[in-house]
């Protein structure tokens, strides 16, 4: 809890799913609604104020926490004190020439472009065009989508390659739909009064959202599923590593959430839909404006563990290295994997100068994969670096090795490993690897 990345990660989480979840939320719930109690005009202009307020200073918590994000990630990947990363290029590096860097400016942009649609589509007399509606509602999802590429579902191989990404996006989109709007649900809720319209607006704003709440826990109960099979390892990596304890504590936290949702749609749902009594129905929307608020702090939590998991190795990655060996305190270490094999990667030491690799090669079933033939292949993160071929030899325990690197610059380096299987099979494997300064 001391790193001050996790803290900047909760942060621009927290935000961007506010932000996209209001924008889901204005057009497939407040909007329909405001439009079945037209006379309630002074009910919905105040809601929609307030909903204009979270989104404005969402964007904005979103963006300004993206750029301590970048700085303490480019310090992590250079190994450069903070104060050298503008003078020596290092910031432009990692913007330009890797993935989060790349991700980093298509999401500055998105929160650009949607801060500018922003000043038709909060209007608080309301958002008539459909045009408006679908764009922004597309750049929300992309904004909150593209957060996959900040963590541990880039660097597949393969099928893994398109379905991890793909679900992790879903995951992300669907969670913004369901956790993001809570709030925006609790501050309508409260704004229904004991008028015929208000309750009106609070009767189709709770059916609305609790249709889009099945749809999004469907989501992520599938996409989740997905995500662990990739992540989580077996039962061993899930109880034996940090990684693996948070991810039990966020699926907890995930069903309790369903449980509140399933206890709002089952009875205060239909209490509130079915035109009760005039007090039954506000005791309703009572009760589910307090359910909506628990599951919110409940989601804020889940939020959290998300922004610390992203700092952890993978529970199957930790696990699965901790079978062999602990990796040398002066090493950098990369587990790069594909549904065809796995291989992990060492570097010691993992800093500028001479150095030595070792490569373990595994299949699915954590057994060690035969090859006839293994390359390593580093490139250096200057632009225009050329890549520099090395062939391994094996050692008597299955294990290969390259002596005599020389490691010219710190940054993220970019390691392939090649290797030729049985049947002339190859197996190449590529992801970034982290080169300190001396």
């Amino acid at each position: 809890m001391d790193n001050p990345l996790f803290y900047a990660r909760a942060l621009h989480f927290a935000a961007t799913i506010t932000v996209a979840g209001l924008v889901f939320f204005i057009v497939c719930i407040s909007e329909p609604a405001f439009r079945y109690a037209k006379d309630d005009a002074r009910g919905a202009f105040a809601v929609r104020i307030r909903l204009a307020w979270i989104a404005w200073i969402s964007l904005a918590v979103a963006m300004l926490s993206g750029v301590p994000w970048l700085v303490l990630t480019a310090e992590s990947m250079s190994g450069q004190p903070l104060g050298n990363l503008a003078s020596q290029g290092v910031l432009w590096t990692v913007l330009t020439q890797t993935e989060f860097g790349n991700d980093w400016l298509l999401r500055f942009v998105l929160a650009g472009v949607l801060g500018g649609l922003f000043v038709h589509f909060l209007s608080a007399k309301g958002v008539t065009s459909l045009w408006l509606k679908a764009v922004t509602m597309i750049l929300a999802a992309a904004l909150v989508g593209t957060l996959a590429w900040a963590g541990h579902a880039i660097g597949g191989q393969g099928i893994e390659g398109i379905v991890h990404p793909t679900a992790d996006v879903l995951h992300l989109v669907a969670a913004a739909a369901w956790v993001g709007a809570l709030i925006p649900l609790a501050l309508l809720l409260t704004a229904a009064g004991p008028d015929v319209d208000s309750l009106t607006i609070g009767r189709t704003a709770t059916l609305r959202f609790s249709t889009l709440g099945i749809a999004s826990v469907a989501t992520i109960l599938v996409t989740g599923s997905i995500n662990a099979w990739y992540l989580a390892g077996g039962i061993d990596a899930l109880l034996g590593t940090d990684y693996g304890r948070l991810l039990l504590a966020k699926i907890a936290l995930f069903f309790v959430m369903v449980a509140i949702a399933t206890v709002n749609r089952l009875r205060l749902t239909p209490r509130v839909v079915l035109n009760g009594n005039l007090a039954s129905t506000q005791r309703a929307l009572r009760q589910l404006r307090r359910n909506a608020l628990i599951e919110a702090a409940a989601g804020a939590t889940v939020i959290g563990i998300v922004a610390m998991l992203g700092i952890l190795p993978p529970a199957s990655h930790a696990h699965h290295h901790a079978t062999d060996e602990a990796i040398p305190a002066d090493a950098t270490f990369q587990h790069i994997h594909s549904d065809q094999g796995m291989a992990d990667v060492t570097i010691e030491p993992g800093r500028v100068g001479a150095a030595r690799a070792t490569i373990l090669l595994w299949n699915d079933d954590l057994k060690t994969l035969e090859a006839r033939e293994v390359t390593l292949t580093l490139t250096a993160p200057t632009a225009g670096g050329k890549p520099i071929t090395h062939v391994a030899s094996q050692d008597s325990d299955g294990a290969w090795h390259v002596d005599g690197i020389e490691l010219s610059e710190p940054g993220n380096w970019t390691v392939t490993v090649g290797a030729v299987l049985g049947s002339s099979r190859r197996l190449e494997l590529e992801a970034p690897i982290v080169i300190e300064a001396k």
